[in-house]
């Protein structure tokens, strides 16, 4: 059998050849990434249930119709984790060139206070600075300790939306890969060999059940697409506009004014070019002007985008027998250490 040139393994060791980590990435997830995927990657560990100890490590990038997707990079793209310390420290060594962001529902779970968890949040997937400034005061109000706590995180572009270096597409936290993780529960009491055997059936049915996705699609974009889109034309319908130049409005929303570029593809609100999907103001200028709202969307979450994100077919592997709970099911000897793996 072919071996596919683009994937990757890697399998560390320790003293006596005692089995510390494995790493991999399928060839297909590297093309798809590359090509149709959003330059957002979301990694959080979780640990194994089994006989042998330990974590699996897994990276998740979102697809356009916002299903999870297991990821393999070679190039700049946001990483969004969850802040644990071997993570923080690992990204600067490996990953040098990745914007390191966090995740917003694990800054807000390091506070008891309801009202300061939810602001948290807020602060962290609003665009508007004044918002996020706002929200940080009324967290300052409700505990100067907390906000002094917050502040101490790091730059501002390492967790709030407003702020941000480069767009994280509305991804504010890990729940995609929270997600994953759920999905190889199975997987996660087995042996190593078995749980890597197990995990490519996993993303092999998944690639087939969201092949038949795309076959339920009704507009040239993804069903998720056309949600926010049908729900942004509602909104614009309230809106009031006036046009300043060619392709540029100026038009007031039930919150703010904004000035809309249509020709930038961009908006005062900062949602237009963040998400690649037209805001409602965005959408009050297009109806206004007669304009096809689909052709200013971006192409991750156009319908052929989709299609092609999952018309490569597996390659079906071997069966053998799975000893799942046998020292022999294991080509290496496992170490009582054993650190977990990645993927």
């Amino acid at each position: 059998m072919s071996v596919d040139p683009d994937a990757v393994t890697d399998i560390l060791t320790g003293p006596g050849d005692r089995f510390e980590c494995f790493f991999w990435t399928y060839g297909i997830s590297v093309r798809v990434y590359k090509k149709n995927l959003r330059p957002v990657v979301i990694v959080d560990g979780t640990f194994l249930k089994g006989r042998y100890p330990g974590t699996i490590l897994s990276a998740i990038a979102v697809d356009g119709n916002n299903h999870d997707h297991v990821v393999g990079v070679d190039h700049q793209f946001i990483l969004l984790s969850d802040r644990h310390k071997s993570i923080i420290q690992g990204v600067p060594k490996i990953l040098p060139n990745v914007v390191h962001m966090y995740c917003s529902y694990h800054m807000s779970g390091k506070f008891g206070h309801k009202k300061i968890k939810f602001l948290v949040q807020e602060s962290a997937k609003t665009l508007n600075q004044q918002e996020f400034w706002g929200n940080m005061l009324g967290i300052w109000v409700l505990s100067s300790k907390a906000h002094e706590k917050l502040m101490d995180v790091g730059p501002l572009e390492k967790w709030a939306s407003a702020f941000q270096e480069k767009s994280r597409y509305g991804i504010v936290t890990t729940n995609h890969v929270e997600s994953w993780n759920k999905m190889i529960i199975g997987e996660r009491m087995m042996s190593v060999t078995t749980i890597v055997s197990m995990i490519r059936d996993n993303v092999i049915r998944h690639y087939r059940d969201h092949r038949n996705d795309s076959l339920k699609f009704n507009s040239p974009v993804t069903t998720w697409c056309q949600e926010q889109i049908v729900h942004n034309a509602a909104v614009a319908r309230k809106c009031t506009l006036e046009r300043a130049s060619a392709g540029i409005w100026s038009v007031t929303g039930l919150k703010r004014s904004c000035v809309v570029d249509l020709n930038k593809r961009t908006c005062t609100c900062k949602w237009f070019q963040t998400m690649g999907i037209p805001c409602e103001h965005a959408m009050a200028a297009i109806k206004e002007v007669g304009f096809d709202p689909y052709k200013f969307v971006e192409v991750y979450y156009l319908k052929k985008t989709y299609i092609e994100t999952y018309r490569e077919e597996w390659t079906p592997t071997e069966r053998r027998k799975m000893a799942t709970t046998d020292k022999r099911d294991l080509t290496l000897k496992t170490s009582k250490n054993f650190k977990g793996g990645t993927s």
